[in-house]
């Protein structure tokens, strides 16, 4: 009888080490689906292509020297528009683009604050951060989404956004993709 008590709390006690080891592994199956970012449930991505209009740039004081304010206007269009890097705007952007900063000093870095009219402020996004090399050349830069208005009201994470090129206006086509 003694044998047989011995034999069941062994058999119980394996038991017991299973099911929470299999515990423990559920356990970090599931925190590790609720903190992985790339699992994570509503991440959404949103992509714009942005026109700027070079004959629109208003600067006081001569850039790129630090402390030279600057706005900048241009058109929206669905993500992939530009792709081809295009001279001239194509027609019937989804919305307009506003882009006012300052230059760092550091070289042509600006700190800036864009907002996207999608058609106007009643839906719209805004993003602020620092862009390297604004005026020509290629380059990825991530930056804040501060909010919005409108059906993106509850919006909020990072966008990057790429330079395409210059176009025909002198200044960049750009490549905004927002992480929400």
């Amino acid at each position: 009888m003694k044998n047989n008590k011995t034999k069941i709390r062994l058999v119980m006690q394996k038991c017991v080490w299973s099911l929470s080891t299999l515990g423990a592994v559920i356990g970090l199956a599931i925190a590790t689906l609720t903190i992985s970012p790339a699992n994570a449930q509503g991440t959404q991505n949103l992509q714009f292509d942005v026109f700027i209009d070079g004959t629109t740039l208003s600067t006081v004081g001569a850039p790129p020297n630090r402390g030279t304010v600057f706005i900048v206007t241009g058109f929206i269009y669905p993500g992939g528009t530009l792709a081809g890097n295009p001279q001239v705007a194509p027609p019937n952007p989804i919305g307009t683009w506003t882009c006012r900063g300052t230059f760092t000093g550091n070289g042509i870095q600006v700190y800036s604050i864009q907002e996207f009219y999608l058609p106007d402020e009643t839906t719209s996004i805004a993003t602020e951060g620092i862009e390297n090399n604004t005026f020509g050349g290629v380059f990825l830069d991530t930056r804040a989404t501060i909010g919005g208005t409108g059906i993106y009201q509850k919006i909020k994470g990072q966008n990057t956004e790429l330079n395409l090129g210059n176009n025909g206006t002198g200044l960049s086509n750009l490549s905004f993709t927002f992480t929400h």
